[in-house]
């Protein structure tokens, strides 16, 4: 159409969580003088950034290019044949704040659109695969990282501040074995992030991110797929150092994502918008006159200064965020009370939109919260699972995910490694077969998304069907969530581990081709170099076998419990699996016939133990040094 008729095109990108996209349809798009020179002079296409990510990459890559801003709203104006000619992001009806108006806007793309004043962009990028990569790299990353660590308030970098899960689990890991300041880093941000106002004090889950560069002041949107990727940070952080406080935190995380945006069949939803009665962030900020109508006076004091209200000036509406903890009598009864009033406020809209990728890290998340934080969340999770598997997921191959019931289109690489993911994480919790026969048929469909020299692409060729923008989408970047690429690579080991014994020969590849990409990013791409460690340092498995019920579930339980970087649990009970199983020596751990476990790691294993205890010390300890490199 836009070729028949020599219009321009007007790409409108944004997501129902997203505030100002919300402003720009109400305050821009429905200006009568913009729609009409709209509807005359362009073809208007709106993409939502969560169905069609592939699109939305590639016009990240356009906007950055052209004017050095991305995010949401984007707003990006291509001729026909494909070519850029103008973008940018928020765009007011009239001339403000310093943005020119829609009007202006408009009239000066129709105006370069005839004089042929397109935008030639070369955004591809030729790799060739690194000869050799070294652990070692890794530390370049560390320093990055903490060259960018606040020591007063925590998180990484200045101001807009965003929860870097990627670096809270690559601090973390490395941590483990060898560097107390990293986990320090991380045991305070996490700690800074939970009492601040970026952690909905009263509902659970966090918001999208920090205005300010303390957490105190957020943007209200909250995503799935930030709450899932923080409360693995959380869970596993507590493993490790024990603060109860972050305990807490992943408790009422994994709360909020049960209870808000869990759905009756198994998934999850994926967002909740961050405006509600007309007003960003309403539903969660508090007048002193409200707070003093609903308290009485020993409430009121309590929750003053435990919230912190004394931050915000007189009038306006406070965030709260832990400002002095400490509990009397009058605290619980006062948030109890603040709870109920804010029920009866109009809660923000949750795009009832089910995603695979963002379905199954929760359910990773709640696997992992089970594991170390003692929630009873393991049937939950196992039913996002079961979800996904039945209705998702078809022979081998995810798809985006399901609306109102309906089937989305072809899913990418996020929803096909965090599937597999899932799935494989099922399977160590269970010891079902059938949780790893789906695996391996989704391996198989993870491998459309491989080229030959093993650089993965982010859309298969089934999904590519925006050819009207010639970019290639990188599977690299974290944003900050985990980059598509970076889980990939560790699904593609972790299923070939399990059936192995060794590391996939396709991550391998994968690793090599985007090894010059991902050192241009640095610590951007901190995921990736996680999938690298986890490759290259080969985390321990812990294969249980045999026959005796009672003990194999005693020594199931333990090796759950127990966090190590990358850890592999491999149940065998009797020969469910047997025939599935290629690695020789779980082989003839099997044909043994005693119910034990053995810890594996460099192709050396532990003696064989029946005591949970015993094993868990095995799986602290058994070939640690071998984990250790100087910084």
């Amino acid at each position: 159409m836009a070729r028949n008729w020599n219009r321009p095109i007007l790409v409108d990108v944004g997501a129902l969580w997203c505030h100002w996209c919300n402003v720009m349809d109400e305050e821009t798009y429905n200006d009568q003088e913009i729609a009409q020179i709209i509807n005359e002079h362009f073809i208007p296409i709106k993409v939502d950034r969560d169905e069609r990510p592939d699109i939305d990459k590639k016009l990240q890559s356009i906007s950055t290019s052209i004017s050095g801003q991305a995010g949401w709203p984007l707003t990006v104006f291509l001729t026909p044949s494909g070519e850029a000619i103008f973008a940018g992001t928020y765009f007011p009806p009239r001339d403000s704040l310093g943005l020119p108006g829609m009007p202006r806007v408009l009239k000066a793309v129709l105006q370069a659109h005839r004089e042929g004043n397109a935008i030639k962009l070369d955004l591809t990028t030729a790799e060739e695969a690194a000869p050799h990569v070294n652990v070692s790299v890794i530390n370049g990353v560390l320093l990055g990282i903490m060259e960018m660590y606040d020591e007063e308030h925590g998180g990484f970098g200045s101001f807009p501040k965003f929860p870097q899960v990627t670096f809270h689990s690559i601090l973390l890991y490395r941590g483990f074995y060898s560097n107390s300041s990293f986990i320090d880093a991380v045991n305070h941000t996490l700690e800074a992030m939970g009492r601040g106002g970026i952690h909905d004090q009263l509902g659970g889950g966090f918001h999208r991110y920090s205005v300010d560069n303390a957490w105190l002041l957020p943007h209200f949107e909250k995503l799935l797929i930030d709450n899932a990727e923080l409360l693995i940070n959380y869970s596993e952080a507590f493993a490790v150092t024990g603060n109860q406080y972050l305990r807490e935190v992943a408790m009422d995380t994994l709360n909020y994502i049960n209870s808000v945006l869990g759905d009756n069949d198994g998934g999850y939803y994926s967002s909740q918008s961050a405006d509600s009665g007309g007003e960003e962030g309403g539903y969660y900020k508090w007048s002193i006159e409200e707070l003093a109508s609903i308290l009485d006076q020993d409430e009121f004091r309590s929750i003053y200064e435990y919230f912190g209200l004394h931050h915000f000036p007189s009038g306006e509406k406070a965030v709260l965020h832990i400002g002095k903890p400490r509990m009397d009598s009058s605290l619980g009864t006062a948030i109890n009370k603040m709870r109920s009033a804010r029920e009866r406020r109009e809660p923000p809209v949750i795009d009832e939109t089910i995603y695979v990728h963002s379905t199954a890290a929760a359910a990773i998340a709640g696997l992992a919260a089970s594991d170390y934080v003692g929630a009873m969340a393991i049937n939950r999770a196992l039913k996002a699972i079961d979800f996904l598997e039945s209705r998702l997921i078809i022979d081998g191959v995810a798809r985006r995910g399901a609306r109102n019931g309906n089937r989305l289109g072809p899913g990418y690489l996020d929803d096909q490694a965090y599937a597999l993911l899932s799935l494989l994480s099922a399977f160590q919790h269970t010891g079902n077969r059938r949780y790893l026969e789906s695996a391996i048929a989704c391996g198989r469909g993870l491998r459309e998304f491989l080229d030959d020299s093993g650089m993965l692409r982010y859309a298969s060729p089934v999904a590519s069907d925006s050819d009207l923008i010639q970019i290639q989408v990188s599977p690299l970047g974290d944003s900050p969530n985990w980059s598509p690429g970076a889980v990939a690579i560790i699904a593609m080991d972790t299923l070939s581990r399990i059936i192995n014994g060794i590391p996939s020969s396709d991550a391998e590849k994968s690793i090599r081709a985007m090894h010059g990409a991902a050192a241009r990013l640095g610590p951007y791409a901190a995921s990736y170099f996680i999938a690298l460690e986890n490759h290259f340092l080969d985390p321990p498995r812990i294969v249980i076998v045999g026959h005796d019920e009672a003990i194999f579930k005693a020594l199931h339980e333990a090796a759950l419990s127990v966090f190590r970087p990358g850890k592999l649990v491999i149940p065998v009970l009797g020969d469910s699996i047997s025939d599935l199983i290629r690695d020789e020596a779980v082989m003839a751990m099997i044909r043994a016939g005693n119910t034990a476990a053995y810890v594996c790691a460099y192709n050396e294993c532990s003696l064989p133990t029946s005591d949970p205890n015993s094993l868990r010390q095995l799986i602290m300890n058994f070939a640690r040094d071998k984990y250790v490199f100087i910084y």
